[in-house]
């Protein structure tokens, strides 16, 4: 080997050495911000389990709040229910109590009309003369 090959062949060897100086430090670096990395990761879940916690809390007490809300909305529809059936026969039950003598008052009325139609056109014409109307008041 000559000068020169050696020169280039120490160049090449502080470069190699240089390079797995560089990694090894590359290395380091990587696993320490690793190693803080997952020390925030960890504070993180610690930090958020409680916060899960209340949040699972908080959907729970929706999901019950929800499901009474629907259970009244249920409970309210079927008594407005019955209360609009029940109004319904009251109706017709005061109406059946109007109309039955409401008709039957008409009816009269209407057969009283008939009545009395009939005796003042069944009425015979009765001719008043004078001297029965003297005779009448005459008393003696």
């Amino acid at each position: 080997m000559t000068g020169s090959g050696n020169l280039f062949l120490g160049i090449i060897a502080v470069s190699v050495l240089l390079m797995a100086v560089l990694q090894l430090a590359a290395i380091l670096f990587l696993a320490r911000y690793a190693r803080r990395l997952m020390g925030i990761t960890e504070d993180l879940q610690r930090e958020m389990r409680p916060l899960l916690a209340k949040v699972s809390a908080i959907a729970d007490e929706a999901q019950r709040a929800a499901a009474l809300a629907t259970k009244q909305v249920e409970r309210v529809d079927a008594l407005v229910g019955d209360l609009s059936r029940r109004i319904h026969e009251t109706t017709r039950a005061i109406q059946s109590i109007v109309t039955g003598p409401v008709r039957q008052g008409s009816m009269v009325v209407s057969a009283l009309r008939g009545v009395i139609a009939a005796l003042l056109t069944s009425r015979p014409a009765r001719r008043f003369d004078r001297d029965d109307e003297d005779d009448a008041l005459f008393v003696g």
